[in-house]
């Protein structure tokens, strides 16, 4: 999964408690989290990648 697919997942479980009028539960909130580090720790690795892949003028 890439960063952006993490962070859709988050909001998707976020959004899931707050479409049925409840309060978000500390299961799903705890998941959310781990999600958004994912996120996180992927978009690090992304951008990493893409500095170090460009060439470079020798």
């Amino acid at each position: 999964m890439n960063a952006a697919e993490y962070r859709a997942a988050a909001e998707r479980i976020l959004a899931k408690d707050r479409d049925r009028y409840q309060a978000i539960t500390p299961y799903d909130f705890r998941k959310a989290e781990i999600f958004a580090q994912l996120a996180v720790s992927a978009a690090t690795s992304e951008a990493t990648e893409a500095r170090t892949s460009r060439p470079t003028n020798a």
